[in-house]
């Protein structure tokens, strides 16, 4: 059980069925979907535009846009319950003007604030017209089958190293969202020892105990922040969807979409998306083995459809693609296989031109590890050596951002550099002084210490010594001496590690306590905000919340996942969630008894560009007024979160 699929059946059975319920006849509802931005975007993330055709809905339309009064339809209103998107409901419905719609169905991804809620119900036009209205928690966007974000890269300048208390509470209200939606027993929850993860598990023990029971799925949530491993969040990821995402963002790859350009004449869009069976078996290969595989399928093409004058390498790939493009029932498979031919050429273009192929790939995986090749241990003044000579010898070769991150990466793993060994490579790397600016936020956000406790050496007096953790150092090792393991992946995110442990009762409480248990309510997940068809204009805000409604969620429903899942684990990161945490996330719940889920998920999903970008100095006022506006959520589709092949809008 997904949490995607979790959520897709939350909308259409749980809040559509329910709407054409009321009609009395669910084959003949029709209805509009009004959904704003930050909603559209959580929707694309685990919807298709045909879900929504089979329930009933004629389209989707933005609600800050323009759009045609339609008296004669319904319209079901999801939206978050802020200011902006109340007054624009009750545009729609201005005294003396053309109502947008005939009956209306609200539902919103949070509780509605009793002053907006005033609101509504003041509105004598929009007010008959209401038949239902609900919360339903989707605040949150779905990546893959097991993960989710908020899509608040904010959170890592506004957490760290000092939280700000909105930023928090924000962050509280959507994860005590994803257990919602789950519908699971209240989770026992652990936390990563620091005082910033206690705080955000303590809050969200106490949001839970007022919305979820004691039975359930039994569920455990660990809090963690991006302090755990920045190294994850920086070094180059040589599996196919990840090194995608790094290396073709800005380029052939618009990260914010998912769609890749393919130049022509004509330029071709298309969308990445799960839907794509050739892409969901790439996505967690190496980027070698993914080109293996794609070439063998390449191959077979070749010898089905060479003349008996040729041999399959006399046939150009451009040639086969043209002649099978003629053939109808094989034109889809064939497009996906040019599709991802033209990444993995393009990923191996940029490997040879970032020299990620060469030195600088080799001293990355040093750097992050602490353990060479033949899995020694690496002196952290070697490794500072080996730096200065890289950015010496390549300096005209190297980008300035791959420049940044080699130092950004450095200072995350190493900690204790001499102030003479800082500037010295400083001025080695010839940083501008926005790339030196971003390299001081890092700093400056601590987001690198690791709890002397944990390190696999101790600092001896001023000396440089490298961050790594006993159980990274022995697995990076350990990784190093298996045979046939491709040198560049000799890191793994400590994610791996955690998981394991958490799953096999394993992972020590003293750098991970659990919080006591607390009394829990007994309610129910997603809850009525109630109905109030009929009120009158001065109808108080209380009554409204506090009114029966029969197409709200039942208390005691019994979703999907109550069958098919005996077991819950879900990791939350503060700071973020890298594409290789997801790769190992899927890795682990692979090994797993049936049954046994694994989730992660985080304030949003990293990229080191896009890690660059919110540590940016030019970034800070955007930053501000996000936050200002209650830090929009769901990217849904942004920042790499998956979406299926039809967008809703």
């Amino acid at each position: 059980m997904s949490l995607r699929r979790t959520c897709r059946d939350l909308v259409l059975d749980a809040v559509l069925r329910r709407v054409a319920a009321s009609d009395g006849d669910e084959s003949t509802c029709r209805l509009q979907v009004i959904v704003d931005e930050t909603t559209l975007k959580i929707l694309n993330s685990f919807l298709r535009m045909s879900d929504l055709h089979e329930k009933g809905v004629t389209s989707v339309e933005i609600i800050e846009n323009p759009r045609e009064p339609l008296p004669e339809l319904d319209a079901l209103y999801m939206l978050r319950p802020t200011l902006p998107n109340i007054e624009k409901v009750l545009e729609d419905f201005r005294a003396g003007g053309v109502p947008q719609h005939r009956q209306v169905h609200l539902a919103f991804s949070q509780a509605v604030l009793d002053e907006l809620m005033l609101k509504l119900a003041s509105n004598a036009v929009l007010t008959p017209r209401v038949k239902s209205l609900v919360e339903v928690p989707l605040s949150f966007v779905t990546i893959q089958d097991r993960g989710f974000h908020f899509d608040m890269i904010e959170a890592v300048r506004g957490l760290f190293p000092v939280p700000d208390p909105m930023l928090v509470s924000d962050i509280v209200l959507r994860l005590a969202d994803v257990c919602r939606c789950l519908q699971g027993a209240f989770p026992s929850i652990r936390h990563a020892n620091n005082g910033l993860c206690k705080g955000v598990a303590e809050k969200l023990q106490g949001a839970l105990s007022r919305t979820l029971r004691r039975d359930g799925v039994p569920t455990e949530v660990l809090i963690v922040d991006r302090s755990m491993d920045m190294a994850a969040a920086l070094i180059h990821e040589y599996t196919y969807e990840a090194m995608m995402y790094d290396l073709l963002d800005g380029g052939m790859l618009d990260v914010d979409r998912n769609i890749v350009t393919l130049k022509g004449p004509p330029d071709k869009e298309v969308l990445l998306s799960d839907a794509d069976p050739l892409w969901e078996d790439l996505k967690h290969r190496h980027l070698e083995d993914a080109k293996r595989v794609v070439d063998l399928q390449v191959e077979q093409v070749r010898q089905l459809h060479q003349t008996k004058e040729q041999s399959p390498t006399e046939i150009e790939t451009s040639d086969l693609l043209e002649m099978l493009r003629k053939t109808p029932e094989q034109k889809e498979a064939i497009e996906r296989l040019s599709l991802h031919a033209s990444l993995i050429q393009k990923l191996f273009e940029k490997l040879q031109t970032e020299q990620l192929h060469a030195s600088l790939g080799f001293l990355e995986q040093d750097i992050a590890c602490g353990v060479d090749a033949s899995g020694k241990d690496v002196k952290a003044t070697n490794l500072q050596g080996s730096l200065a000579k890289v950015l010496s010898e390549l300096d005209a070769n190297l980008s300035s951002e791959t420049r940044l991150r080699m130092l950004m990466l450095y200072w995350a793993c190493v900690a204790n550099v001499s102030e003479v060994a800082r500037q010295k490579l400083l001025e080695m790397a010839h940083l501008s002084s926005d790339d030196q600016y971003v390299l001081m936020e890092m700093l400056r956000t601590k987001l690198m210490e690791v709890p002397e406790s944990q390190r696999h050496k101790h600092s001896s007096g001023t000396g440089a010594v490298h961050r790594v953790t006993k159980e990274q150092a022995a697995r990076f090792k350990k990784n190093a001496k298996t045979e046939g393991r491709i040198a560049l992946s000799r890191f793994e995110p400590r994610m791996k590690e955690i998981l394991e442990a958490l799953e096999a009762r394993k992972l020590g409480h003293e750098d991970f306590p659990a919080l006591p248990q607390a009394a829990v309510g007994g309610l129910e997940g997603p809850r009525s905000a109630g109905s109030y068809a009929g009120a009158s204009p001065a109808a108080p805000a209380a009554q409204a919340v506090q009114a029966a409604d029969s197409w709200s969620f039942s208390p005691t429903s019994k979703s999907v996942a109550a069958t098919e899942v005996s077991q819950r684990v879900v990791v939350f990161v503060i700071g973020g969630i890298t594409y290789s945490e997801l790769r190992v996330a899927s890795e682990v719940a692979r090994k797993l008894p049936r049954g046994n889920e694994v989730l992660i998920g985080g304030t949003a999903l990293l990229t080191p560009r896009l890690l660059i970008r919110a540590l940016h100095p030019k970034e800070v006022e955007g930053d501000q007024a996000k936050a200002e506006g209650g830090g929009e959520a769901a990217a849904g589709a942004g920042a790499g979160g998956r979406r299926d092949p039809t967008d809703l809008t």
